[in-house]
């Protein structure tokens, strides 16, 4: 009886390692990875009318080849937005040569006034882009 609870042991305690050892926890290290991009430049219209949209293009600099739009983060304080381009890098052998892209920013204000847009060109300078509303 001691003999077959030892092997019932040992079989629990080589399964329980078989399983821990396949657990689904891989490092993903294939998933694409999300990170600032700074803006070099946004051309664009600098008037607009209330609850028209306006589209601003945004030249932005990836770190390699692998890099694609992913999107845009905005903060809004009174008249002024601060946006933030994200890009995703996904992908293996993207060299190490910077790449610059393009996206187009959607601008809609409900009131009128003056609306400066700041696009993150550094962690601390931006590209700034004034627009009357009227």
């Amino acid at each position: 009886m001691k003999k077959f609870r030892l092997h019932a042991a040992a079989l629990v305690l080589f399964t329980a390692a078989a399983f821990t050892s396949c657990s689904s926890d891989d490092d993903n290290s294939n998933a694409p990875l999300s990170k600032t991009a700074f803006v070099t430049a946004v051309t664009g219209p600098t008037t607009g009318t209330v609850n028209t949209e306006l589209s601003l293009n945004v030249a932005f600099t990836v770190d390699n080849a692998c890099g694609t739009f992913d999107k845009v983060l905005e903060t809004t304080a009174a008249n002024t937005k601060t946006i933030e381009v994200k890009a995703k890098y996904a992908g293996t052998n993207c060299g190490t040569t910077p790449a610059s892209k393009t996206t187009i920013y959607k601008f809609k204000a409900t009131s009128a006034g003056t609306y400066n847009l700041k696009f993150k060109k550094s962690a601390t300078e931006f590209v700034t882009q004034t627009i009357v509303v009227n």
